[in-house]
């Protein structure tokens, strides 16, 4: 089946899209489709997307090593396409500042990725405080698929000013009412993001979500392969909110707490 460009369909050409969370390859626990960098090239390039942050499969609870090579091989075939996550699996505590440093100073990585499910190893473990560490030394965002409380976060926030910590899977799927700290945490913390990578979403809830934490502080995220980068990008380009709004979710906020610091 031959498919019109969405593009054509709904102009993203006035925006710059990147999206800040994404994957590669295959999962262990259901089958996915289209999930290698060929295939979300050409998804990127079909929805109009710039560019895609990834972090392999394999690397969310079983092999950061690999997964990271993955991704560097990644970067270097694309180059511009993709930005790295670096892997940092708390279940090998001797690893972690050593992958670490491999992956910025060798790999050509952008922020850290943490998933304290897939690795079975919960955030109250002590060696994550290697990670905020080095984060902190080297003024990084890492970003997280669960904090696990909003009250963690803010500890963390307020400890180590210089980290950019992101909550994923928050605001996608929030219903615009009930009370969410997450988002509190966006709007009076510079260094606290939310992302809204989640399947459903609520009518309304993303200009709720704007109007609640702020636009300033929302990243787009699409979770792809998991879930269709076309249903991402349009959630956000069919929302009733400002151009500039929308500029600032899909791709300014996310570049923007990446970059380097002085």
């Amino acid at each position: 089946m031959t498919y019109r460009p969405i593009s054509e369909q709904m102009d993203t050409s006035k925006y710059k899209i990147v999206d800040s969370h994404a994957h590669h390859g295959l999962y262990h626990k259901f089958d996915i489709q289209g999930g290698f960098e060929d295939d979300l090239v050409r998804q990127m390039d079909r929805v109009g997307v710039d560019a895609m942050a990834i972090s392999p499969m394999v690397g969310l609870g079983l092999d950061s090593r690999l997964a990271n090579d993955i991704t560097a091989e990644v970067i270097k075939k694309y180059p511009g396409r993709f930005y790295g996550m670096a892997l940092a699996t708390g279940n090998r505590p001797d690893e972690v500042l050593s992958e670490l440093t491999r992956c910025f100073d060798k790999l050509g990585m952008s922020f850290i990725k943490l998933h304290p499910e897939e690795a079975n190893c919960p955030m109250t473990r002590k060696c994550y405080d290697q990670v905020y560490g080095f984060a902190a030394e080297r003024k990084l965002a890492i970003l997280n698929h669960d904090w696990q409380s909003p009250k963690h976060l803010e500890e963390l926030a307020k400890q180590y000013p210089q980290v950019r910590f992101i909550q994923a899977h928050s605001g996608g799927n929030w219903d615009g009412h009930r009370e969410d700290d997450y988002f509190r945490l966006a709007r009076e913390y510079e260094n606290v993001f939310v992302d809204i990578c989640a399947s459903p979403i609520f009518y309304g809830a993303l200009e709720s979500l704007v109007e609640t934490a702020g636009a300033d502080n929302i990243l787009f995220g699409s979770d792809a392969p998991f879930l269709n980068l076309a249903f991402g990008v349009g959630k956000v380009l069919m929302a009733d909110i400002s151009h500039e709004d929308k500029q600032k979710i899909f791709a300014d906020n996310f570049l923007g707490a990446i970059r380097p610091r002085d």
